[in-house]
Protein backbone atom coordinates (compact mmCIF):
# COMPACT_ATOMS: atom_id res chain seq x y z
CA UNK A 1 0.00 0.00 0.00
CA UNK A 2 2.77 2.25 0.88
CA UNK A 3 5.11 1.44 -2.54
CA UNK A 4 1.38 2.71 -4.69
CA UNK A 5 1.19 5.77 -2.53
CA UNK A 6 5.14 6.45 -3.25
CA UNK A 7 4.46 6.10 -7.03
CA UNK A 8 1.10 8.42 -7.28
CA UNK A 9 3.43 11.08 -5.16
CA UNK A 10 5.95 10.74 -7.62
CA UNK A 11 3.72 11.24 -10.56
CA UNK A 12 2.15 14.12 -8.90
CA UNK A 13 4.88 16.03 -8.26
CA UNK A 14 7.16 17.52 -11.22
CA UNK A 15 10.13 17.75 -8.68
CA UNK A 16 9.78 14.28 -7.89
CA UNK A 17 9.34 13.05 -12.04
CA UNK A 18 11.75 14.00 -14.26
CA UNK A 19 9.66 16.47 -16.43
CA UNK A 20 10.71 19.37 -17.82
CA UNK A 21 8.02 22.42 -17.84
CA UNK A 22 7.12 24.02 -21.10
CA UNK A 23 9.73 26.23 -22.59
CA UNK A 24 8.23 29.94 -23.41
CA UNK A 25 7.89 31.18 -27.12
CA UNK A 26 10.92 33.48 -28.04
CA UNK A 27 10.54 37.23 -29.21
CA UNK A 28 10.09 38.57 -32.33
CA UNK A 29 13.03 37.64 -35.09
CA UNK A 30 15.22 41.26 -36.27
CA UNK A 31 13.68 42.65 -39.17
CA UNK A 32 16.17 42.39 -42.17
CA UNK A 33 17.08 45.24 -43.71
CA UNK A 34 19.54 47.27 -46.03
CA UNK A 35 21.28 50.68 -44.22
CA UNK A 36 23.24 53.32 -46.40
CA UNK A 37 25.46 56.17 -45.15
CA UNK A 38 24.61 59.66 -44.18
CA UNK A 39 26.95 62.02 -46.67
CA UNK A 40 27.82 65.18 -46.33
CA UNK A 41 29.35 67.44 -49.11
CA UNK A 42 29.18 70.58 -50.65
CA UNK A 43 26.51 70.74 -53.79
CA UNK A 44 24.45 72.80 -55.73
CA UNK A 45 20.50 73.40 -55.40
CA UNK A 46 19.08 71.88 -59.54
CA UNK A 47 16.29 73.04 -60.73
CA UNK A 48 14.32 71.76 -64.03
CA UNK A 49 12.17 73.79 -65.48
CA UNK A 50 10.27 73.30 -68.64
CA UNK A 51 10.49 75.93 -71.55
CA UNK A 52 10.12 76.16 -75.52
CA UNK A 53 12.89 76.88 -78.34
CA UNK A 54 12.45 79.96 -79.97
CA UNK A 55 15.17 81.54 -82.79
CA UNK A 56 17.31 83.73 -81.80
CA UNK A 57 15.77 86.63 -83.71
CA UNK A 58 12.84 86.58 -86.18
CA UNK A 59 12.86 89.03 -88.96
CA UNK A 60 10.03 90.28 -91.90
CA UNK A 61 11.93 91.68 -94.54
CA UNK A 62 9.86 94.32 -96.29
CA UNK A 63 9.91 96.33 -99.66
CA UNK A 64 11.91 99.39 -99.65
CA UNK A 65 9.86 100.41 -103.21
CA UNK A 66 6.40 99.70 -104.86
CA UNK A 67 6.59 97.57 -107.13
CA UNK A 68 5.39 94.25 -109.44
CA UNK A 69 7.34 90.57 -108.47
CA UNK A 70 9.51 89.53 -111.59
CA UNK A 71 11.63 86.74 -109.89
CA UNK A 72 11.15 85.08 -106.10
CA UNK A 73 14.39 83.57 -105.44
CA UNK A 74 13.72 81.75 -101.88
CA UNK A 75 11.15 79.38 -100.72
CA UNK A 76 10.01 78.37 -97.35
CA UNK A 77 12.81 76.47 -95.71
CA UNK A 78 15.65 77.82 -97.91
CA UNK A 79 18.81 78.67 -95.87
CA UNK A 80 19.89 82.04 -96.67
CA UNK A 81 22.96 84.35 -96.33
CA UNK A 82 23.39 88.05 -95.49
CA UNK A 83 23.16 89.94 -98.69
CA UNK A 84 21.91 87.27 -100.44
CA UNK A 85 19.14 88.22 -102.96
CA UNK A 86 15.93 87.38 -102.07
CA UNK A 87 13.17 88.79 -104.70
CA UNK A 88 13.87 91.05 -107.67
CA UNK A 89 11.13 93.72 -108.90
CA UNK A 90 10.34 94.67 -112.20
CA UNK A 91 12.42 98.56 -112.73
CA UNK A 92 11.82 98.83 -116.32
CA UNK A 93 9.93 101.97 -116.18
CA UNK A 94 12.59 103.29 -113.66
CA UNK A 95 15.42 102.53 -116.26
CA UNK A 96 13.95 104.39 -119.02
CA UNK A 97 13.54 107.35 -116.58
CA UNK A 98 16.90 107.10 -115.54
CA UNK A 99 18.03 107.34 -119.45
CA UNK A 100 16.45 110.02 -119.64
CA UNK A 101 17.57 111.74 -116.73
CA UNK A 102 21.15 111.20 -117.39
CA UNK A 103 20.76 112.95 -120.77
CA UNK A 104 18.81 116.46 -119.18
CA UNK A 105 21.98 116.00 -116.57
CA UNK A 106 24.50 116.13 -119.88
CA UNK A 107 22.65 118.63 -121.68
CA UNK A 108 22.89 120.67 -118.05
CA UNK A 109 26.47 120.09 -117.74
CA UNK A 110 27.17 121.43 -121.21
CA UNK A 111 25.23 124.62 -120.53
CA UNK A 112 26.91 125.12 -117.19
CA UNK A 113 30.43 124.83 -119.21
CA UNK A 114 29.70 127.26 -121.32
CA UNK A 115 28.16 129.73 -118.69
CA UNK A 116 31.27 129.37 -116.49
CA UNK A 117 33.76 130.08 -119.81
CA UNK A 118 31.46 133.21 -120.54
CA UNK A 119 31.34 134.25 -117.19
CA UNK A 120 35.60 134.14 -117.25
CA UNK A 121 35.60 135.72 -120.11
CA UNK A 122 33.27 138.86 -118.90
CA UNK A 123 35.81 138.66 -115.54
CA UNK A 124 38.81 139.67 -117.47
CA UNK A 125 36.93 142.36 -119.18
CA UNK A 126 35.82 143.74 -116.50
CA UNK A 127 38.53 143.79 -114.67
CA UNK A 128 40.26 146.24 -117.26
CA UNK A 129 37.02 148.19 -117.57
CA UNK A 130 36.23 146.68 -120.81
CA UNK A 131 32.22 146.08 -120.03
CA UNK A 132 29.28 146.73 -117.49
CA UNK A 133 29.35 145.69 -114.29
CA UNK A 134 25.73 144.61 -114.77
CA UNK A 135 27.21 142.19 -117.50
CA UNK A 136 29.78 140.92 -115.68
CA UNK A 137 27.37 139.85 -112.66
CA UNK A 138 24.92 138.75 -115.09
CA UNK A 139 27.33 136.29 -116.19
CA UNK A 140 27.99 135.25 -112.38
CA UNK A 141 24.20 134.44 -111.81
CA UNK A 142 23.86 132.79 -115.04
CA UNK A 143 26.89 130.20 -114.31
CA UNK A 144 26.22 130.00 -110.46
CA UNK A 145 22.68 129.40 -111.79
CA UNK A 146 23.60 126.40 -114.28
CA UNK A 147 26.37 125.08 -111.61
CA UNK A 148 22.87 124.58 -109.01
CA UNK A 149 20.84 123.38 -112.06
CA UNK A 150 23.40 120.46 -112.46
CA UNK A 151 23.55 119.60 -108.95
CA UNK A 152 19.58 119.36 -108.77
CA UNK A 153 19.57 117.36 -111.53
CA UNK A 154 22.57 114.92 -110.40
CA UNK A 155 20.46 114.22 -107.38
CA UNK A 156 17.24 113.94 -109.05
CA UNK A 157 19.49 110.97 -110.95
CA UNK A 158 20.77 109.42 -108.08
CA UNK A 159 17.91 109.02 -106.62
CA UNK A 160 16.44 107.14 -109.27
CA UNK A 161 19.60 104.81 -109.38
CA UNK A 162 18.81 104.22 -105.74
CA UNK A 163 15.12 103.41 -106.46
CA UNK A 164 15.90 100.77 -108.98
CA UNK A 165 18.96 99.65 -106.63
CA UNK A 166 16.06 99.23 -103.64
CA UNK A 167 14.49 96.86 -106.59
CA UNK A 168 16.26 93.89 -105.13
CA UNK A 169 15.59 92.94 -102.35
CA UNK A 170 18.90 91.15 -99.94
CA UNK A 171 18.17 89.43 -97.00
CA UNK A 172 19.78 91.32 -93.79
CA UNK A 173 20.76 88.70 -91.98
CA UNK A 174 21.90 84.40 -92.69
CA UNK A 175 19.22 82.53 -91.37
CA UNK A 176 16.33 80.29 -92.71
CA UNK A 177 13.08 81.40 -94.58
CA UNK A 178 10.22 80.08 -92.45
CA UNK A 179 6.95 82.13 -94.53
CA UNK A 180 6.83 83.74 -97.99
CA UNK A 181 4.48 86.45 -98.18
CA UNK A 182 4.37 87.18 -102.05
CA UNK A 183 4.87 85.78 -104.97
CA UNK A 184 5.74 86.65 -108.83
CA UNK A 185 3.22 88.57 -110.55
CA UNK A 186 2.43 89.85 -106.98
CA UNK A 187 2.04 93.91 -106.56
CA UNK A 188 4.33 95.02 -103.54
CA UNK A 189 3.56 98.25 -101.45
CA UNK A 190 5.97 99.47 -100.07
CA UNK A 191 6.88 98.25 -96.83
CA UNK A 192 4.91 95.11 -97.35
CA UNK A 193 6.14 91.79 -96.22
CA UNK A 194 8.41 89.67 -98.55
CA UNK A 195 9.34 87.11 -96.67
CA UNK A 196 10.23 86.02 -92.69
CA UNK A 197 13.64 85.13 -91.89
CA UNK A 198 14.71 83.59 -88.42
CA UNK A 199 18.29 83.00 -87.31
CA UNK A 200 18.68 79.47 -85.54
CA UNK A 201 21.92 80.00 -84.79
CA UNK A 202 22.29 80.64 -81.67
CA UNK A 203 18.84 79.36 -80.66
CA UNK A 204 16.95 80.41 -77.45
CA UNK A 205 14.29 79.05 -74.78
CA UNK A 206 12.67 81.21 -72.86
CA UNK A 207 11.58 79.28 -69.14
CA UNK A 208 9.73 80.55 -67.04
CA UNK A 209 11.48 81.03 -63.96
CA UNK A 210 9.38 81.21 -60.26
CA UNK A 211 9.98 83.96 -58.46
CA UNK A 212 11.31 82.38 -55.50
CA UNK A 213 14.40 81.05 -57.98
CA UNK A 214 14.74 84.38 -59.94
CA UNK A 215 16.99 86.37 -57.18
CA UNK A 216 19.40 83.28 -57.26
CA UNK A 217 20.28 83.26 -60.33
CA UNK A 218 22.36 85.20 -62.71
CA UNK A 219 23.18 86.23 -66.29
CA UNK A 220 26.16 84.04 -67.63
CA UNK A 221 24.77 80.91 -65.46
CA UNK A 222 25.69 77.47 -66.68
CA UNK A 223 22.74 75.10 -67.82
CA UNK A 224 21.95 71.80 -69.65
CA UNK A 225 18.83 71.45 -71.67
CA UNK A 226 16.60 68.19 -72.79
CA UNK A 227 14.47 68.19 -75.36
CA UNK A 228 11.73 65.35 -75.62
CA UNK A 229 12.41 65.66 -79.70
CA UNK A 230 15.72 64.46 -79.29
CA UNK A 231 16.29 61.95 -76.64
CA UNK A 232 19.99 60.75 -75.07
CA UNK A 233 21.25 64.15 -75.63
CA UNK A 234 22.44 66.82 -73.55
CA UNK A 235 22.68 70.58 -74.70
CA UNK A 236 24.67 72.95 -72.31
CA UNK A 237 23.40 76.60 -72.21
CA UNK A 238 23.88 79.90 -71.17
CA UNK A 239 21.58 82.49 -69.20
CA UNK A 240 21.52 85.32 -71.84
CA UNK A 241 18.59 87.31 -69.70
CA UNK A 242 16.77 87.41 -66.96
CA UNK A 243 13.63 89.81 -68.01
CA UNK A 244 12.42 91.74 -64.84
CA UNK A 245 9.27 91.62 -65.57
CA UNK A 246 6.78 88.67 -64.00
CA UNK A 247 3.77 87.28 -65.14
CA UNK A 248 1.06 88.00 -62.88
CA UNK A 249 -0.87 84.65 -63.00
CA UNK A 250 2.32 82.22 -62.39
CA UNK A 251 4.04 84.58 -60.54
CA UNK A 252 7.39 83.74 -62.75
CA UNK A 253 9.76 85.71 -64.88
CA UNK A 254 11.29 84.78 -68.27
CA UNK A 255 14.64 83.77 -68.76
CA UNK A 256 16.19 83.54 -71.77
CA UNK A 257 19.08 80.41 -72.00
CA UNK A 258 21.42 80.72 -75.40
CA UNK A 259 22.41 77.58 -76.65
CA UNK A 260 24.29 76.91 -79.86
CA UNK A 261 22.82 74.92 -82.73
CA UNK A 262 25.18 75.20 -85.62
CA UNK A 263 23.99 72.44 -87.38
CA UNK A 264 20.41 73.17 -86.80
CA UNK A 265 19.52 70.26 -85.10
CA UNK A 266 16.86 72.10 -82.21
CA UNK A 267 14.08 73.76 -84.36
CA UNK A 268 11.30 76.54 -82.79
CA UNK A 269 8.64 75.60 -80.63
CA UNK A 270 10.67 72.04 -79.19
CA UNK A 271 9.68 71.73 -75.82
CA UNK A 272 13.07 71.82 -73.33
CA UNK A 273 13.90 70.59 -69.96
CA UNK A 274 15.96 73.35 -68.38
CA UNK A 275 17.83 72.33 -64.83
CA UNK A 276 19.49 75.48 -63.44
CA UNK A 277 21.90 75.88 -60.75
CA UNK A 278 19.96 77.64 -58.36
CA UNK A 279 22.25 80.01 -55.32
CA UNK A 280 25.72 78.80 -54.69
CA UNK A 281 27.86 75.55 -53.42
CA UNK A 282 26.33 74.65 -49.42
CA UNK A 283 27.31 71.90 -47.67
CA UNK A 284 24.40 69.47 -47.19
CA UNK A 285 23.66 66.48 -45.57
CA UNK A 286 22.34 63.90 -47.97
CA UNK A 287 20.75 60.13 -48.06
CA UNK A 288 19.36 57.90 -51.01
CA UNK A 289 15.36 59.26 -51.49
CA UNK A 290 14.52 56.09 -50.38
CA UNK A 291 15.47 56.34 -46.97
CA UNK A 292 12.50 58.41 -46.38
CA UNK A 293 9.31 57.24 -44.68
CA UNK A 294 6.15 58.39 -44.13
CA UNK A 295 5.13 58.69 -39.95
CA UNK A 296 2.09 60.44 -38.36
CA UNK A 297 4.99 63.72 -37.59
CA UNK A 298 5.72 63.97 -41.77
CA UNK A 299 9.17 62.91 -43.17
CA UNK A 300 11.01 60.05 -41.52
CA UNK A 301 14.21 58.08 -41.32
CA UNK A 302 15.71 55.22 -39.57
CA UNK A 303 18.88 55.23 -38.01
CA UNK A 304 20.55 52.23 -36.70
CA UNK A 305 22.57 52.23 -33.77
CA UNK A 306 23.47 48.76 -31.52
CA UNK A 307 21.44 46.88 -34.49
CA UNK A 308 18.10 48.77 -33.33
CA UNK A 309 16.07 51.39 -35.43
CA UNK A 310 15.39 54.66 -33.97
CA UNK A 311 13.33 56.87 -35.80
CA UNK A 312 14.56 60.47 -36.85
CA UNK A 313 12.47 63.33 -37.99
CA UNK A 314 14.10 64.67 -41.12
CA UNK A 315 13.09 68.01 -43.81
CA UNK A 316 13.70 66.85 -46.64
CA UNK A 317 15.44 69.44 -49.50
CA UNK A 318 16.16 69.88 -53.11
CA UNK A 319 16.96 66.37 -55.00
CA UNK A 320 20.50 65.35 -56.27
CA UNK A 321 20.39 62.10 -58.37
CA UNK A 322 19.43 59.32 -56.60
CA UNK A 323 20.23 61.38 -53.27
CA UNK A 324 18.47 64.26 -51.04
CA UNK A 325 19.05 66.84 -48.92
CA UNK A 326 17.32 66.57 -45.30
CA UNK A 327 17.59 68.86 -42.30
CA UNK A 328 17.36 67.16 -38.90
CA UNK A 329 19.40 65.24 -36.23
CA UNK A 330 21.47 63.36 -39.26
CA UNK A 331 25.53 63.06 -38.81
CA UNK A 332 27.57 62.05 -41.75
CA UNK A 333 28.68 58.53 -41.30
CA UNK A 334 25.02 57.17 -39.85
CA UNK A 335 23.78 54.33 -41.60
CA UNK A 336 20.08 54.59 -42.34
CA UNK A 337 17.66 52.21 -43.90
CA UNK A 338 16.82 51.89 -47.45
CA UNK A 339 15.40 48.49 -47.82
CA UNK A 340 12.60 47.65 -45.17
CA UNK A 341 11.89 50.46 -43.74
CA UNK A 342 8.52 49.82 -44.20
CA UNK A 343 7.65 47.62 -41.29
CA UNK A 344 10.02 48.63 -39.00
CA UNK A 345 8.73 50.19 -35.86
CA UNK A 346 10.87 52.55 -33.30
CA UNK A 347 13.16 50.48 -30.96
CA UNK A 348 12.37 46.97 -33.06
CA UNK A 349 15.93 45.13 -33.48
CA UNK A 350 17.29 44.74 -37.05
CA UNK A 351 19.90 42.43 -38.96
CA UNK A 352 22.05 44.40 -41.62
CA UNK A 353 22.14 41.98 -45.13
CA UNK A 354 23.16 42.72 -48.41
CA UNK A 355 19.57 42.07 -50.22
CA UNK A 356 16.22 41.44 -48.76
CA UNK A 357 14.40 38.04 -50.00
CA UNK A 358 10.98 39.02 -51.91
CA UNK A 359 11.58 42.88 -52.63
CA UNK A 360 12.03 44.28 -55.97
CA UNK A 361 15.41 45.10 -57.23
Amino acid sequence: MMGLLGILFSLLTPGFSGAQPPKKRGGRPPALVQVSPVLEKMVVTRVMLVGTAEPWSETVVASEEAGLVRKMLVDEGDKVRKNQTLCIQDASQLRLKIEAARAVVAEAAANQTRAEREWGRLKRLYSIKSVSKKAYEDAQFAAEAAVKRVARLQVDLYTLLDQVKKKVIYAPVSGTVVERHTLVGQWLGKGDPVVTVTVMNPIRVMVPVPERYVSRINKGDSSQVIFDALPGRTFKGVIDAIIPRADRAGRTFPVRIEISNSKGTIKAGMLGRVTLLIGNPHKAILIPKDALVLSGAGKSVYVINDQTAHLVQVKPGPAHGSLIEVEGKLKAGQKVVIRGNERLRPGQRVKVVSGIRGDAP
